[in-house]
Order: C-alpha cells, then structure tokens, then sequence
C-alpha cells in the first residue's frame, strides 16, 4: 500500500484492503461547490465523515479526486469493500476485520502523524453484509474525527434507500452530499478535455458533434448517467476512428449509438407513407389513420412539444374494429418493431385502490427498460380514477419517479388509450352509418356526441374526463361492415394456410363458403360483439382447430380441403338455427 515495507509490515490490514488513491486521468470540470461541501465535512472536529449520493456515472470517483489534489495535506486511500468481504468470509467475521482495520488507521495517523482519508465506493455492500458489521463501524464513524481518520463514503440513491436509510443511528453519522448530473455545457468541457487527451481535438471543428453525444445519450441511453454515458461514447467513437479512419462525425456517432442501444438515430419515418402503410395492416379505418398520420407529421418533423411525450391519442370506438391492430403498426412504422417496443397495459387489472402502487411501479420499470416505446392502455375507463393519475403526470411532465426515486422519461413514448366508453353512440353508427372504407364521412358528425358520451360515462365504465385535455387527438374507430369483416377474416385464412404449407409441406384448399360461413353464419353485426374479433375466434376454434386435428391424425396426406357442411342461414333466411358445420377431409380428385 505504502510502498514502504515497513509501513506494509506495520500496518497489514490496512495494507491488504486498501490502494492509494488514484490521480485524476482526465481534468476534473466542474463540481466546485460539491469539493467545498467535501472538504467541509472532512474539517468537522468529531464526525468528518461524508456520503455521497448519485447514480452510477455521475462522477463521484472524480470528486474525490479533485478533492485529494486540493487537500494535499491528507493520505488518501481507496478501500475495496469487495476485497473486505472476500478476507472476512461472513458477517460475523467482518465486524471484528472492520475493528482491526480501522484500529490500525488510528494508529497510522498517531504514529506517523498523518491524517487518513478513506474513500470506501460501494459503501452498502459493508453494511448490508450483516448488522454486526454495521455495528463496528457505527464508532468509527462517531469519532472519526478525534481519531485522525477521514471518511468518504459513496453509494447510489438505490442502494441507500435500500441498505442504509433505514438505520437512523448510522445515516445521521453521514453527512450526505446529492451529486446531479452535470448539464451538457459541463458535458461537452469534459469531452473536448478528452478529446484532446485522446489526440483527436483536430477533428471537431466546433462542439456540434459534443452536443449531439449528449443529446443523444441522454435520449437514447436514459438508464445511465452523464458524464459517464458520453464518455463512453465518445471512447467507442475513438476506436473506430482510429481502426477504420472514419470521421469523427454525425454518422459515426449514429452507429455508435446504435451498436451499444440497438436504437437507429438515422431511422426517420416517411412522412409522405405514414397513412399508406398504417393502411397496410389496418382496413377501412380511413379517418382514424387520417388523423393518425396528420398528428405523427409533428414527431417526423421534431416539431412537437419537447417537455410531454411525443404524440398521445384516445382510440375510441367498439371492441373488434381495429385498435390495438393499429396501435402494433404505429409501434412497427416508427420503431421498425412492434414486439420489443410496444407496451402493453390491460387496465382492467388495476381497478382497485390496491393496484396504484403495482401500476405505478411496473409503468416505471418498463419504461426504464425501454424508453422508445408505443404506451398501450387498454381499456382506460376499467381502472381506478386513482391509477389513472399517474397517467395526468406522464401526460403533463414527461416524467414519472420510481421505486428507486430515478427520474423515468416518457419524453420518447408514444400514448395510446383505447376506450369502449360511449358505446352507445357506435351502436348508431353501425346501424345508420356504416362504411366499407372508414372514411368517416358520417362519422365525423357524430364526433362532438363521441367526445361528450365519453366525458360523461359513470360507474364501472368511466374514462377520466380529465385526461381528455391532455391527449393530442380522439381518434374515432368506425364500426366495421361485413365486407370489410370479410376482408380481415380472408387474410387470416391466407396465413393460416400458408403457415400449414410451411409447418407441414400440406396443401390447404379452402372452399368459399368457409368465409360465408365465418363471417355471416357466425360473425355479429351488432357494434358491441366484438367487429371482426367473432369471426377471426370462429375460425381458430372451427377451421384452424379441425386442420390441426385432420394432419395430426393423418400425417402421410399432402392435400386437404376445408369445407362447409349443411346449410347456411344466410343462404336459407328461413332458417332458424343453422346446422352448418366445417369440415376437413383429404383433397380427392
């Protein structure tokens, strides 16, 4: 420790468990009123101990440096908790190692009449480690001062919220020091120091390229902490520079970003496809894409309001027509992948008082997992007026807190509430304005009836008319005609089909009366049972479900056909029950 072998010989715990302190690498920027509030709290006469307090990245190895050159009078040493706990085996064992350590920096300091600082990172793994441990440091910690010993210790808001907040006697022998992040004009200084360090300052003309690291990390990396995720970058953008030659440029950035988040800072939507392909995947919903479309212009463009999140929407209309079908192709058309970032939420699941913590938490988890994303909250008006408040913050802020007390940006979400509120005024028009296309010619006069009927639902079927002033658009779904059921039910046969050919090497013919048969024998016509959903349900139950059974019984035939047996209602309206039913058999002919 000392490379001094007396002193090694004399101090030997001492030695084993702590290094001397590293000097800084880089410049230290910034952070002068937390080194004064250090080097106060290392002048107190009895507890001259301090704790710092910040994420992971923050700087707090940094400070500590920056400190250690001002206070030149001190020896400091970093101990390693990790090497501590290793030596000692278990907590029993580590009270009495923590005794003998601390007993011989008392005795360095009476000795050779030096001032000890101890820097311990990590500073919970000691204390979680067990209460006897805990216990041992408690008098160090009382007298540190009158003992010639400095201490430094530092951990993250989680870990001491965790291990340390509880236990009252040892917080209020610390003496807390919150480090926030650095803003981006400390950022980009401490970049273009490292820059320069890294003999690449010739690269940058301006600090342009400096600002877009920290924008992006902080939009695209918001799990970790300036100044750290910068530099990071930064580093990784050196390397390939120095092996390919590329320039230190925005490009070069981009593919950084992407090979370390897997997020594609370049990927910008077709502003002039945004209604073509959202049409791709969801039928005869003309005005609800419209709208759609018109409102996403705005995020294309970076036009939209930067404090909330990018764009929010009310999807509205009854069960079946298309919403959550929609909301997956708004994930794929902007992320270029609805399964990794899309989130979902069945509201129905937190409709008591109980559920706003469990709520609130796994919104914050998630989010914190994946900070791009499309926000799916299915059926809003089943929650608990008391979880759809937190949904107010989100709407208004951007922001949420965590279980850890982080900051979760939803700065980068897209919102998406789905509804059956108002229900009544769909069943109208399904009856009296019905389209094939979507086209909301009719619909859009029953708009204000729409928005009204929502607003002033009660009971068990109530959307928060609050959050009605906090949403971008009310985006009308048209209840569906029976070509348009038709239509949808047909695609899903193609892929079942297909998947059969694929899966097994079997041939699927399908006669046409299997549609007729699923979508008016067995499809609903009325507004509430469900649009296509019925009919697509028919089919998995009816047609996939007796394919399945057919090429399980029969491995060895190639063909087969599906057909309809007996007669149909809609071809004999006489008819009060229909006694139709599918049938497989192997292709013959």
């Amino acid at each position: 420790m000392f490379n001094d072998e007396r002193r090694d010989a004399a101090y030997p715990t001492l030695s084993k468990l702590s290094d001397p302190f590293k000097p800084a690498e880089r410049e230290i920027v910034g952070r002068k009123r937390e080194q004064m509030q250090v080097m106060a709290g290392m002048a107190r006469p009895e507890l001259s101990n301090v704790l710092l307090l910040a994420e992971a990245g923050t700087g707090k190895t940094a400070l500590v440096q920056a400190v250690s050159v001002q206070d030149s009078q001190r020896r400091y040493l970093e101990v390693d908790p990790a090497r501590m706990i290793a030596e000692a085996g278990d907590g029993q064992q580590m009270a009495a190692l923590l005794k003998r350590f601390f007993d011989e920096a008392e005795e360095f300091h009476r000795v050779e009449q030096e001032e000890l600082v101890l820097f311990i990172d990590e500073f919970h793994q000691i204390i979680q480690l067990s209460d006897a441990a805990t216990e041992a440091i408690k008098p160090v910690l009382a007298a540190s001062g009158t003992r010639g010993i400095r201490i430094i210790a530092a951990t993250t808001y989680e870990e001491f919220h965790k291990h340390i907040s509880s236990n009252q006697p040892l917080v209020e022998r610390l003496q807390r020091i919150n480090l926030s992040q650095p803003d981006q004009a400390t950022t980009v200084k401490i970049l273009k120091g490292m820059a320069g360090r890294y003999g690449v300052a010739d690269q940058f003309y301006d600090d342009h390229i400096f600002q877009q690291i920290y924008e992006y990390t902080q939009r695209y990396v918001p799990a970790s902490s300036q100044p750290r995720k910068s530099i990071l970058v930064l580093d990784s953008m050196v390397g390939w520079h120095r092996i390919t030659g590329r320039a230190m440029d925005r490009e070069l950035l981009a593919d950084v970003i992407m090979e370390s988040t897997g997020n594609n800072v370049d990927v910008r939507v077709d502003g002039a496809r945004i209604k073509a392909e959202l049409d791709e995947r969801v039928f005869s919903q003309d005005l609800a894409t419209s709208m759609l479309a018109r409102r996403l212009q705005l995020s294309v463009a970076d036009l939209n309001d930067k404090s909330k999140p990018r764009a929010s929407f009310v999807f509205t209309g009854s069960t079946g027509t298309g919403k959550t079908e929609t909301v997956k192709q708004l994930a794929h058309l902007i992320f270029g992948d609805d399964e990794r970032h899309l989130i979902r939420f069945d509201m129905t699941e937190y409709a008591s008082e109980e559920s706003y913590a469990v709520f609130r938490s796994e919104l914050t988890k998630r989010v914190w997992d994946r900070p791009y994303s499309v926000l799916l909250f299915d059926e809003i008006e089943k929650a608990n007026s008391i979880v759809t408040r937190i949904l107010l913050q989100v709407l208004d802020d951007g922001r949420l807190s965590d279980d850890n007390n982080r900051t979760v940006s939803f700065l980068n979400t897209y919102i998406v509430l789905t509804t059956n509120a108002g229900s009544e005024i769909y069943k109208t028009i399904a009856n009296y304005a019905s389209s094939d296309t979507g086209s909301g010619e009719n619909l859009v006069e029953y708009q204000k009836l729409i928005r009204r009927s929502i607003s002033q639902t009660t009971g068990g079927n109530r959307f928060p008319p609050e959050l009605l002033g906090r949403i971008d658009a009310i985006v009308p779904f048209q209840p569906l005609s029976e070509e348009t059921q038709k239509k949808i039910v047909a695609g899903k046969l193609r892929g079942v089909v297909q998947e059969v050919a694929v899966k097994h090497n079997v041939r699927v013919d399908v006669s046409k009366k299997v549609l007729q048969y699923l979508v008016e024998d067995k499809g609903e016509s009325d507004s509430d049972a469900g649009g296509a959903r019925a009919a697509v349900a028919k089919l998995t139950d009816e047609v996939t479900t007796s394919i399945a059974t057919f090429i399980n019984e029969h491995p060895a035939e190639r063909r087969v056909r599906v057909e309809v047996a007996g007669k149909l209602v809609s071809d004999h309206k006489h008819l009060l029950k229909s006694d139709a039913r599918i049938v497989v058999s192997a292709h013959r002919g």
